[in-house]
């Protein structure tokens, strides 16, 4: 009887687990499909080359944003999907997510980052009123957004309307 209980428990284990890692990677593809549709929204001053997201940190995300970029284009400039892992790798980029993980370095990023007309795109409570552009949470098992057009603006970048209307935007 032990040895039931304890496999129906593991099972269930095994099962909440299965539903929790689906849901996550389901939120880390819907990440990746915003971050994709942001590009839309906002005004990005011409830089030659590539598009350029940089995901700060490990992150499922990645792997999400790489696939968006394998077959989509932001204008007519092909999407290059870079992984670092400290603020001094950074280089020049359109976009930088950071992690809810790796917040703990959104200052040392922003110091490096603020004449480069980078938008800032993070998941962690709080963190537009400390600079980020974007920032994701979740409420009530809902995937959502608020967004610093003011931020935006002093990244020197634009945003539409239409953007702000979509997210919750953070008064400064």
């Amino acid at each position: 009887m032990n040895k039931s209980h304890f496999l129906q428990g593991l099972l269930l284990l095994v099962f909440l687990f299965s539903v929790t890692t689906r849901s996550r990677s389901q939120d880390e593809k819907l990440k990746a499909i915003f971050v994709y549709n942001f590009t839309k929204y906002i005004n990005w001053p011409q830089k030659p080359g590539n598009f350029v997201i940089v995901v700060l940190g490990k992150s499922a995300i990645y792997t999400e944003i790489e696939s968006i970029a394998s077959k989509k284009t932001v204008g007519n400039a092909a999407i290059q999907v870079i992984n670092t892992n400290s603020p001094e790798e950074i280089m020049d980029s359109h976009i930088i997510y950071i992690p809810a993980s790796k917040t703990n370095l959104l200052l040392s990023i922003l110091r490096k980052s603020q004449e480069q007309h980078i938008l800032i795109i993070t998941e962690k409570e709080g963190s537009c009123k400390t600079g980020s552009c974007i920032n994701f949470y979740n409420k009530d098992g809902k995937l959502g957004f608020e967004i610093s057009k003011t931020n935006i603006e002093n990244y020197g970048l634009g945003v539409s309307t239409d953007l702000l209307k979509l997210g919750t935007v953070i008064k400064e």
